[in-house]
């Protein structure tokens, strides 16, 4: 047996001992000469910008100063983290025998917006130390990526009861999590300020439980994407409820002033582009080329981008002269895109997307014809790549944060 027959063989093996072997090499190393493995690597890469980020300005640690925002180390680093991270997801779904198709990726969409959502009501200050270090990149998508992994085994697990079992432990997941909240709120136990209200809290939840009702009631049935649907909006939508409160004048830190004509240009924008796209390839609908640029997966990744392209240049440059208070660039990669000609940035993007889209489903269409899980699942993680920190930028000019 070759080493790649053993690769293939024991993947799971071999990436658990990897896995070990760099966190035992990192221990090791901090123990031994902190200020090289600790201070100049550790702190002031990883951990330094999530402090400065929570702190709202640079910190400090034995002379090793760390600011808020990506380094081009970190932004490699977490690269290769999300690349390992698809390919045990693929491997763990292709187990399960999970589809991963564009219903898959919209029960994911909850998940996906709350990471935005929630960065943006770190942004407001509303999260208290130490809870706002988990609300921050990177530790934001790892809580998201638990959350998920915990309501996709659950869905897998309701899936295979009858239809009454379906109905009892859907009710009882439901009134488990508001039991919770409840134990939580009486324990005076407080992630941010103001906290929601535990009838409040409930109602919400009860909106979270409509996509299940719809399913028992129409299909008679719960099926592993309703129940991932709907247990993300339990975490989304009171998070969306304190954005909203916000909107309508509740803030407790301060806010530049609500920005509605921000949040209709760029949509508008957005939809203008993606409509234009989608009237293309309807038009030219007998031609595959084009066609597949109006399938709801490659759609979403260009909408996904434009969000983050189209905000990035419009509130970093304010061409419009629309009096938007300044905002900078965290990615140094974005960064040197904006500094060659700001609109060069969403249109790089659009460009990649749409020459990503060819990649996939023209020019190896027939290469990759018998990898489409893993297919989709990268589609999937390239609109995380682009929605989520367009989103949070959106909402944050939205808000005046």
């Amino acid at each position: 047996m070759n080493w790649r027959e053993y690769l293939k063989k024991n993947a799971l093996f071999v990436s658990v001992c990897l896995l070990i072997g760099i966190i035992v090499i990192v221990v090791v190393g901090c123990l031994l000469s902190p200020s090289i493995f600790y201070d100049n690597w550790i702190w002031k890469y990883y951990w330094g910008p999530v402090v400065s980020d929570a702190t709202g300005h640079t910190v400090t640690y034995n002379g090793v100063a760390a600011n808020e925002g990506y380094t081009l180390v970190s932004e490699i680093t977490y690269g290769i983290i999300l690349i390992g991270a698809l390919y045990g997801i693929y491997q763990l779904l292709k187990k399960l025998k999970v589809s991963i198709d564009w219903w898959f990726c919209l029960a994911l969409m909850p998940y996906i917006l709350f990471g935005p959502v929630t960065r943006v009501l770190e942004d407001t200050n509303y999260f208290s130390v130490p809870s706002v270090y988990f609300f921050i990149s990177p530790f934001i998508y790892f809580q998201i990526a638990v959350y998920a992994l915990v309501f996709l085994f659950l869905g897998i697990s309701i899936q295979k009861q009858s239809v009454k079992k379906q109905i009892i432990s859907s009710v009882l997941l439901f009134c488990v999590f508001d039991f919770v909240y409840v134990l939580l709120w009486l324990g005076d136990v407080s992630f941010g300020l103001p906290r929601i209200d535990p009838f409040v809290f409930v109602v919400i939840s009860l909106f979270a439980f409509i996509p299940l009702v719809y399913m028992f009631v129409k299909k008679h049935c719960c099926t592993l994407n309703t129940v991932l649907f709907s247990g993300g909006l339990l975490f989304l939508l009171p998070s969306l409820y304190l954005i909203g409160r916000w909107i309508v004048g509740d803030q407790w830190s301060y806010s530049a002033g609500v920005r509605f004509d921000i949040l209709l240009l760029i949509v508008g924008c957005v939809a203008a582009i993606a409509f234009g796209v989608y009237l293309v390839s309807k038009t030219f609908s007998k031609k595959q080329a084009l066609a597949v640029y109006r399938k709801p997966l490659n759609l979403c990744m260009i909408v996904g981008h434009l969000v983050d392209g189209l905000t990035s240049y419009i509130s970093i440059y304010d061409p419009f002269h629309m009096g938007l208070p300044l905002y900078e660039e965290k990615h140094p990669v974005s960064n040197l895109l904006l500094d060659v000609w700001p609109p060069l940035f969403p249109i790089i993007k659009l460009l990649m997307i749409l020459m990503v889209i060819a990649f996939f489903d023209i020019l190896y269409k027939k290469e990759l014809k018998h990898y489409g899980r893993l297919v989709n699942l990268l589609k999937i993680g390239i609109i995380i790549l682009g929605l989520s920190p367009g989103l949070r930028d959106l909402l944050r000019v939205v808000m005046g944060v």
